[in-house]
């Protein structure tokens, strides 16, 4: 690399939202440096989106072969190889880690090796040791993603204590397993190790499993994990992770007193920290706050306000943080937060720099989530529409009722739909069950545009399909659904 080679545009971090800014700097026109000090793709590619989505399917085909029975299909002696189950994973993460750098070569994207620290403003020192060079740029992109967050119990550096980063390598399938945490990450894997044979204990501290996710999605997906045999613990504040012979024991308290559950490994999924270690933010007068780089327009309410119209819901979006031509992005702004949305935020960024008005409805981001059953939602949540004293109407309609999902033995979960009920307009939406996460992206669009419930009613959707049971989620909200009995 050579010494104080200069680039209108570049990026420190070459996850989703890196790789997509870099990449549509070039569609632009700029030069563009990116800097990665490990695996293009980021955490996304590398160690979380991608080969957490390829374990949970081997998991998927495992419970298909347990269940091919009740399809009149017999399948003996199906057996888990875990190498094998590896080998998957890890090649569908290099394909696509591999399918990245294609793109920036072929984009002429310099791909600079290194851990990127601010010098000055505009200077970034690359490298460590005797490998450090530095760059120029005119205009500044962060998006140096986030780690998991594990060092704030007693114990938590101990042995067979594991985060996620350890659980997807799928280094054994242990006996059992105590997951502290059950948002996402911590969901997706208890399923996934469940699946592959392991006993597994979800400890939460808040009153219920998936907390922040919408209440009956919650339970379809916890009624199924206990009935494979999961257990959860709620209430449960974790004080300490200590030994127990051979075993782990991770002690928490409830209700004033302190209990405990053993497994064989602990892993530890409670959220992620951004990751601004030796950035050189401090130096150049970069402001941080304590999820991450503060930026003077981010959005923090991901709910659709029916008193605002829906432009009102995604102004001019710039993501530039206290030094004009610095921009940031994704995990680093937030702590934890979601690739796709990263993505945007990188086209946003890149945009804002040139002068494009770039916009980004931050009440239109939908969210998925791929244990089972599935669950996909977008906009407001029932539970938080009520706490926000937002009056909504609410249409539901059960997978049970869908020809579609009775045909494929998929009868779990339902399709829910709020909407205003003076405008009509919806408001949110989940989705739960199998495969779900594929049909959120009408209702995105849905929530993004404004539009009332009657623009998904007036819509044919192709029969038998899931999808249809959004058509009735939508009469729902009107009372006049068509496939739920008449009461």
């Amino acid at each position: 690399m050579s010494e104080g080679k200069a680039y209108d545009l570049v990026v420190i971090g070459g996850g989703p939202g890196g790789y997509v800014a870099a990449l549509r700097g070039r569609q632009l026109g700029l030069s563009v440096g990116l800097i990665e000090e490990r695996e293009l793709g980021g955490t996304c590619l590398n160690r979380g989106c991608i080969p957490s989505k390829a374990l949970l399917y081997s998991a998927h085909v495992m419970e298909t072969c347990e269940r091919s029975g009740r399809f009149g299909i017999t399948i003996e002696n199906f057996a888990m190889d875990v190498d094998k189950v590896r080998r998957h994973k890890e090649r569908s993460v290099k394909q696509l880690v591999s399918g990245v750098g294609t793109l920036l070569d072929r984009a002429e994207v310099d791909v600079h090796r290194g851990h990127g620290r601010f010098v000055t403003d505009h200077e970034i020192e690359v490298g460590s040791g005797d490998g450090r060079g530095r760059v120029e740029a005119e205009h500044i992109i962060v998006a140096t993603g986030s780690s998991p967050v594990r060092d704030i119990f007693e114990g938590a550096d101990g042995r067979n204590v594991w985060t996620s980063d350890t659980a997807l390598n799928l280094p054994y399938v242990p006996e059992s397993m105590v997951v502290i945490g059950s948002g996402a990450t911590g969901m997706e894997l208890a399923a996934a190790y469940l699946h592959f044979g392991a006993r597994v204990t979800i400890v939460e501290m808040f009153d219920r499993a998936l907390p922040r996710e919408d209440h009956d999605a919650g339970e379809v997906v916890m009624r199924t994990f206990q009935r494979r045999g999961g257990r959860t613990e709620v209430n449960a504040r974790v004080v300490r992770i200590e030994d127990a012979g051979d075993d782990k024991r991770v002690v928490f308290e409830r209700g004033g007193q302190e209990e405990h559950v053993e497994a064989e490994v602990v892993l530890i999924a409670i959220g992620r920290r951004a990751n601004l270690a030796d950035l050189g933010a401090e130096q150049i007068g970069l402001r941080i706050e304590r999820q991450g780089i503060w930026v003077r327009d981010k959005v923090d309410t991901p709910a659709a306000d029916p008193d605002r119209p829906p432009e009102a819901m995604c102004p001019a979006t710039q993501l530039r943080t206290s030094i004009d031509h610095i921009y940031a992005i994704g995990d680093c702004i937030r702590g934890i937060g979601l690739a796709h949305l990263a993505m945007h935020e990188g086209v946003a960024a890149v945009e804002a720099g040139q002068g494009i008005a770039a916009h980004i409805n931050y009440s239109a981001v939908p969210t998925a989530l791929y244990c089972h059953p599935e669950i996909a939602t977008v906009g407001l949540v029932e539970y938080r529409a009520k706490e926000l004293g937002i009056d909504v109407d609410v249409g539901k309609f059960p997978f049970a009722a869908n020809g579609r999902a009775v045909c494929s033995g998929a009868r779990e979960g339902f399709a829910k739909l709020l909407s205003d009920p003076e405008t009509g307009r919806l408001l949110g939406a989940t989705v739960c069950g199998t495969y779900t996460t594929e049909m959120i992206a009408e209702l995105t669009l849905a929530i993004e545009q404004g539009l009332p419930v009657d623009a998904i009613i007036d819509v044919i959707h192709a029969h038998p399909t899931l999808s249809e049971a959004l058509h009735e989620a939508a009469l729902a909200t009107q009372g006049r659904p068509l496939h739920i009995p008449f009461s």
